[in-house]
């Protein structure tokens, strides 16, 4: 026995030779890594750097007073105030993220890397949204790829077309009025993301392919799939692919984009046959008929039909993100009947303009992430700054909420919109909008393909509500119907953003959170 235990004693002390030099080795590359950051950082201010831990201790500490789940570019928003940080500034989160960020704040580097360059998105976006989008998504696709795949379905996204729609998209939003004057009528408190949300879809149904979805007045299997695959994301927060590694949602995935893609492609051939019989209205074509016609007409192949699904898909996601005043119609009755035959009308609301950029300024939808290359630099202050082996990450909220770009940046000014000679400019905290400053939709060539479509959207639903309806939060309602502490309060920034309960969690997007909890009540003094 004693022989047969000696016999292994110099192999068990070779693997613990071999563990402790692998160890070693793993420490000296992350000490050269996170000594590396220093030269690349250079002169710029910068968070509380860690050489073991990077600037992980810094970012988490600013999770301690704020929410855990509100979406990471707010989270930045308060990192870059508390460290009075520079218009760029590097972060090394290694190994929660795959790769260092350089986060843009400066609009000027920001028009560089996204207008100028036009850098391709990260290389991490499939493995966060492609199980909604699709593989061959628009948003994830880069040069020529993207170029093929995005020119079809541009037609259907103009200014000019989306007009001719416009009464299918006041046909939508009078099924929500009716949801809110039965809300208003029970009193009974909701989380209005959801009527929204369904509002949008049902848009995008229409607007995309002629489709009633109807998923504001009954369930729908596309919607149904489309909001577990968006419920099923991986944590935005954990970019490594290993770190971010579950296989009950990779079961998820697979199953919504079954059920979606089958339910796609039964409503494409549907189309196909329509336009086949030449039973198809002519006068309000979807994106997807001017796609085909693009396409080369009745003459569509399985990757095409692949593609198409894809960027149905794409346009839903995309399309489910999205004070009372003197522009005023009329009851709901003529109000939508004007809308539908004056589609000039929605450009003659200046004020309903502003309101909707304000928020969106204050509440931006996404920021955007790109990748940096060997050879490319950005310049901040004369100075150029290395992009390779890192993400270019431009976050458009801190932009937003910069006081030197936007004066009383946290306080909600629609009238920093508005036009000088608007009657209420002189409210406006400042003379203009900086140049590039404001990025809602982003800007550059892959700018938000549906930014028409989406203010569009809000105009309609603000024009047929607002006049009728009071809505108002009801956080502490909501916190005391959950069993939560001290219902209502911030809890020193864990349960609320900016002086408000309210801020925006991430949910493969930025999202309201829980849902907003609202009531609704007709408004007393615009009572029909």
């Amino acid at each position: 026995m004693e022989l047969e235990i000696s016999h292994y004693r110099p192999s068990t002390s070779l693997i613990f030779i071999l563990l402790g030099t692998l160890v070693s080795i793993w420490i000296v590359r992350i000490y050269r890594y996170r000594a590396s950051y220093h030269s690349v950082h250079g002169s710029l201010k910068a968070p509380p750097f860690s050489m073991w831990l990077g600037s992980m201790p810094a970012t988490g500490d600013i999770y301690k007073n704020s929410p855990m789940n509100t979406h990471p570019m707010c989270t930045m928003t308060l990192l870059s105030r508390k460290h009075n940080l520079d218009g760029i500034y590097y972060l090394d989160t290694w190994p929660i993220s795959d790769m260092r960020q350089l986060c843009v704040t400066d609009p000027e580097v920001a028009a560089q890397a996204v207008q100028k360059f036009n850098l391709p998105k990260y290389h991490i976006y499939p493995q966060m949204i492609s199980h909604i989008t699709g593989k061959t998504s628009m948003l994830l696709l880069h040069g020529s790829a993207w170029k093929r795949t995005r020119a079809p379905f541009n037609p259907g996204f103009s200014a000019a077309h989306l007009t001719t729609l416009i009464p299918m998209i006041v046909d939508d939003c009078l099924i929500f009025h009716s949801t809110l004057s039965s809300l208003a009528g029970t009193g009974e408190l909701t989380q209005i993301e959801d009527p929204l949300t369904r509002l949008t879809i049902d848009i995008m149904g229409h607007v995309i392919m002629d489709h009633d979805l109807n998923s504001q007045i009954s369930e729908n299997e596309l919607v149904n799939s489309f909001r577990a695959a968006v419920e099923h994301t991986p944590n935005a927060m954990l970019v490594n692919p290993i770190l971010n590694w579950d296989p009950n949602r990779m079961f998820w995935h697979w199953y919504c984009s079954r059920k979606m893609n089958n339910y796609l492609k039964k409503v494409l051939q549907d189309r196909m046959k329509l336009r086949a019989e030449g039973t198809v209205e002519l006068k309000r074509k979807p994106a997807i008929d001017l796609a085909i016609d693009e396409y080369g007409g009745e003459k569509v192949d399985e990757e095409f039909m692949q593609v198409a699904i894809d960027q149905m898909k794409t346009f839903l996601f995309a399309g489910h993100d999205t004070s009372k005043h003197d522009e005023v119609f009329g009851d709901i009755g003529s109000t939508a009947e004007k809308l539908k035959t004056d589609s000039k009308l929605l450009n003659e609301l200046p004020y309903t303009t502003a309101v909707i950029k304000e928020t969106l300024r204050l509440y931006t939808p996404a920021s955007t992430a790109r990748q940096g290359s060997p050879g490319l630099t950005l310049t901040y202050n004369g100075t150029t700054h290395p992009t390779a082996n890192t993400m270019v990450w431009i976050n458009n909220h801190t932009m937003h909420r910069s006081a030197s770009l936007f004066p009383l940046s946290d306080s909600f000014l629609p009238a920093r919109f508005l036009p000088p000679s608007h009657p209420s400019f002189h409210l406006s905290p400042q003379s203009s909008i900086p140049k590039d400053a404001y990025r809602a939709f982003e800007k550059g060539p892959r700018a938000c393909i549906g930014q028409e479509l989406a203010m569009l959207e809000m105009k309609i639903i603000m024009a047929l509500t607002i006049r009728e309806f009071d809505i108002t939060a009801c956080y502490e309602e909501w916190d005391r119907k959950l069993g939560r502490e001290k219902p209502g309060e911030m809890l020193d920034g864990k349960r609320g953003m900016f002086g408000h309960r309210a801020f925006q969690e991430m949910k493969a997007t930025a999202k309201p959170v829980d849902g907003m909890p609202v009531r609704v009540s007709l408004a007393g003094s615009h009572k029909v």
